[in-house]
């Protein structure tokens, strides 16, 4: 783990941190916001996908504090296997000094083959979610766009071309060090970043959507943040043992 006082362990069991979630509602992939706690990506995701696999990872503190650092969704319609629908989606939280909260979503959805909609049916409902594009493309078959918006509650700017804003193969694994020092290069230029890709065939039906999104604005601070909480629960815990500790052995 890169970050100071950050180390990984894996776990399902879901912090109840009570989490801020004063981003506008439309900055969402498929209902999970960002803001959100885990617990209400959760619970959002089975609501929509009740019979799907889920898996979050846990970030801890020497001292034994806990909380969400990232999770992953696996859903295949295994039901009807010979038309299947799949979706997988990632999730990276910050941590407790900052509320825990969610700040960057994946989503890959491939389309069940009985049931593809159009390529610009599918731009057309992301343009009505997320207002005009910054950028936007099109290929004989498949459409690309993104948005960044400066604020929760801007409009998305013009933008002359795509940024390389969300990585895929470095996607975030929470708010370590790392992506704290890459987003604090960046924030002003990505803000809030989102980036969407249809595709399909040149009859006009789309096969998958793969959509991105990340809240740059504020990571710095959290980072800090994050950090200032964890020294003040490390520092407490030290303050404990050096009192209760065990005299030293014989030398």
């Amino acid at each position: 783990m890169r970050a100071a006082f950050l180390h990984l362990v894996t776990g399902l069991t879901l912090s109840a941190a009570s989490v801020s979630t004063a981003l506008a509602a439309e900055l969402d992939i498929n209902g999970m916001a960002l803001g959100m706690s885990a617990d209400q990506v959760i619970a959002k995701f089975q609501e929509v996908r009740p019979d799907a696999q889920y898996e979050f990872a846990k970030w801890k503190l020497p001292e034994g504090t806990e909380w969400v650092a990232n999770g992953r969704t696996l859903y295949n319609d295994l039901a009807n296997p010979d038309d299947m629908e799949h979706e997988r989606m990632q999730f990276a939280f910050t941590g407790l000094g900052s509320g825990n909260k969610l700040f960057a979503a994946r989503r890959e959805l491939k389309f069940r083959p009985s049931q593809r909609p159009t390529t610009e049916s599918v731009y057309e409902a992301a343009v009505r979610k997320f207002g005009e594009p910054s950028v936007t493309g099109k290929s004989t078959t498949g459409i690309w766009a993104a948005w960044k918006f400066s604020s929760a509650d801007a409009k998305a700017e013009k933008l002359e071309s795509p940024m390389a804003c969300i990585g895929t193969s470095d996607f975030p694994v929470g708010l370590d060090e790392f992506t704290a020092k890459r987003t604090k290069q960046s924030a002003s230029m990505c803000g809030i970043y989102i980036d969407f890709d249809v595709r399909g065939d040149e009859t006009g039906l789309a096969t998958e959507l793969n959509m991105k999104m990340m809240d740059q604005l504020h990571l710095e601070q959290d980072f800090d943040a994050d950090n200032a909480d964890a020294r003040k629960r490390i520092d407490a815990a030290k303050a404990k043992n050096v009192g209760n500790a065990a005299p030293p052995p014989k030398l």
